[in-house]
């Protein structure tokens, strides 16, 4: 019993160290299992982080290339975009070179046709009022009165064309100066009454001391205007020419028994080429310039210009023109005269005509002969000066057209003419030139112009006042 109790303890010893030493390799197994899952799950997230970055950076480069690809699209739309819009630039630099040409082409047409096309119609202005017509039958003096109005519709139409274009070439500048506005209406008013008794209605100025202040060349141009069409759509009835005193300027009024205008008309009447549709629009009537002008001066010098109409009762058409400021009011300039002797009725007039268009000379000197005055016509001064010396006769009247042959001047002729007599002859200018500034030079030259073509109402009165 003894010998068997110590036999099973050391075998119990021996199974409990087995146990443990298979314990011990099962744990280091597991312990080398856990690091080899570890480590596969470590290299299993770095591929998987790895694969992501690769995912990400694939998309970005998509995206790059994409963009790329439409910032190229685009670069090429704006490179076209660009090309054609320098094409356009260069069409548009070429279109204004042409264009600048062609302006320069109507001004050098229009200074040409402001000479050579009232020269003619100059000669045929002085020719026709040459005609004696009591030696005419009935029938013939109609024919030839009218011949002077279709010829004054012309001159009308020409003087239009002209200052449409100075104006479109803003070749005017306004030259401001002080006057009395009678000085301006007594010029006007010769020539027009002569118009308006040729259409049989009435024609008055009224008389007015003011002074205004303003450009006194381009204010005749609108005032002609308005007196012009005044006349031309009344067929019967009377136009009054007269002044308003407001405290904001003078206005200068052209009342008119006329046709009227509608009051649907009254702002497109300015517009260039509008004319009223009517059946009582005479067949005289113009190319519709003529208030275009008006506005277009109004603008260019601050005037207000107002118009009133009624249908078959007539129109009023206004110009508030600014007083001259009373420190200065200077008169208009009158040409130099001499003191003369003179009886009870007009004496004979010696009248120095320089022309170098021999029907301007052959028609002045028809027409001063027509009007009792002895003319002495010359193409140069020294021709006159010559015919002068051989007749023993002196000048009291020199005439002298501005462009004359070798490009000798107006002035220069008149100041030959002069030395060789007294010195101090009255002189007059003849111009087809419609340039303001010209005027105001030979005015202060002390020589007063007449444009052309002539009006003779205007110098027979100069003749008159000698």
């Amino acid at each position: 019993m003894a010998g068997r109790s110590r036999k099973a303890p050391a075998k119990r010893s021996r199974s409990a160290a087995q146990t443990i030493a298979r314990l011990k390799r099962q744990n280091a197994e597991m312990r080398k299992t856990v690091r080899a899952l570890m480590a596969r799950v470590e290299r299993s997230i770095d591929d998987q982080g790895a694969f992501s970055w690769f995912q990400a950076a694939a998309k970005l480069e998509e995206t790059v290339r994409v963009r790329t690809a439409e910032y190229e699209s685009l670069n090429l739309r704006l490179t076209r975009e660009l090309d054609s819009r320098r094409e356009i630039e260069l069409a548009l630099k070429q279109a204004k070179l042409q264009a600048e040409l062609a302006d320069q082409s109507k001004t050098r047409f229009l200074a040409a046709a402001s000479h050579d096309l009232r020269q003619p119609l100059n000669s045929a202005l002085l020719f026709l009022e040459s005609i004696n017509e009591q030696a005419l039958q009935e029938n013939d003096s109609a024919l030839l009165q009218r011949a002077r109005v279709a010829l004054a519709s012309l001159n009308n139409l020409l003087g239009t064309l002209l200052d449409v274009a100075r104006l479109d070439s803003g070749a005017i500048e306004p030259q401001p100066m002080s006057f009395p506005v009678m000085a301006l209406l007594n010029g006007i008013g010769p020539e027009f009454e002569g118009v308006a008794r040729s259409a049989g209605i009435s024609l008055k100025f009224m008389p007015c001391s003011a002074h205004v202040h303003t450009d006194m060349h381009l204010l005749e141009t609108m005032l002609r205007n308005l007196i012009s069409n005044a006349i031309r759509y009344t067929p019967s009835g009377r136009v009054l020419v007269g002044c308003r005193r407001r405290r904001d300027g003078l206005l200068i009024c052209v009342y008119d028994t006329g046709i009227g205008i509608g009051r649907e008309h009254l702002e497109a009447i300015f517009e260039a080429y509008y004319q009223v549709p009517t059946r009582d629009r005479p067949h005289t009537a113009g190319i519709g310039l003529g208030l275009s002008i008006v506005s277009r001066l109004a603008q260019l010098l601050s005037i207000e210009t107002l118009v009133r109409s009624e249908p078959g009762r007539g129109s009023m058409f206004a110009l508030l023109v600014p007083y001259a400021p009373s420190t200065a009011v200077v008169e208009s300039p009158a040409p130099r005269t001499r003191t003369m002797k003179r009886g009870h009725g007009p004496r004979q007039l010696n009248v120095v005509v320089i022309d170098d268009n021999a029907d301007v000379l052959s028609g002045m000197k028809s027409l001063l002969e027509k009007w009792g005055h002895r003319a002495i016509t010359a193409a140069t001064a020294t021709d006159a000066v010559v015919q002068l010396i051989g007749a023993d006769a002196e000048p009291d009247l020199v005439v002298s057209d501005y462009h004359l042959a070798n490009g000798v001047k107006g002035h220069e002729a008149i100041a030959e003419v002069r030395r060789e007599f007294d010195g101090v002859a009255p002189a007059v200018i003849l111009t087809s030139d419609p340039d303001p500034a010209l005027s105001k030079r030979l005015a202060r030259r002390g020589l007063p112009v007449l444009a052309k073509p002539l009006n003779l109402a205007e110098f027979r009165a100069m003749l008159e006042r000698l």
